[in-house]
């Protein structure tokens, strides 16, 4: 039953509710780190990855990548204070 509660956790997360939107990769990992010291369990989604990356600089434009940080909706509350 483990595994199939792995796969089913896998294609749907528990980690849901969106927490925090970043496009600075500093501040990114600034806040992950703090999740992951306060023992909340997150997920990270990003969005403008390579590809992105180089369509915009072929054209002279600024990269800019958008970094979410997800986490479970029981634990909303506690990452907010963790984060702030």
């Amino acid at each position: 039953m483990g595994l199939l509660k792995g796969i089913l956790h896998f294609f749907i997360p528990r980690e849901r509710t969106l927490v925090y939107t970043t496009f600075d990769q500093t501040q990114y990992f600034k806040i992950k780190g703090r999740l992951s010291a306060a023992g909340i369990p997150h997920r990270s989604k990003i969005n403008g990855g390579m590809k992105a990356l180089g369509q915009r600089a072929q054209y002279g434009g600024k990269a800019t990548v958008q970094h979410d940080l997800y986490v479970r909706k029981e634990d909303e509350h506690r990452a907010a204070q963790v984060i702030h």
